[in-house]
């Protein structure tokens, strides 16, 4: 009767090693998880960077500036707070002019 209960009984241990395309298929569920994840984490703190500039402008009493204005002066911020959209020779040159036109566009304001 041991002998027929042992072959009856369910093997105890580790569990069979996963095979290779299982490990694969996990590993890209996690990595659809995780980009899943950054992606709204980047939304979020996109929302927030908006929120908190908007709070600035407001405080600052800027938002009664007229739009008009803003879009004569946006190429200037940019150059002032250096967007990364100039090459590293252009901002070089241009920054202590973009500086110097920033501050004139708001002292005019």
């Amino acid at each position: 009767m041991s002998q027929q209960t042992e072959t009856n009984a369910k093997p105890r241990g580790r569990r069979p090693a996963a095979s290779l395309a299982e490990r694969i298929a996990e590993a890209e569920r996690n990595l659809a998880s995780l980009r899943e994840q950054q992606k709204r984490e980047e939304k979020e703190n996109l929302e927030k960077n908006r929120k908190a500039i908007l709070d600035l402008l407001r405080s600052e009493r800027l938002d009664v500036i007229p739009f008009e204005r803003w879009k004569e002066l946006v190429p200037q911020l940019k150059a002032l707070i250096g967007d990364g959209t100039q090459s590293s020779s252009d901002a070089a040159g241009g920054d202590q002019r973009a500086a110097n036109e920033a501050g004139a566009a708001a002292q005019a304001a």
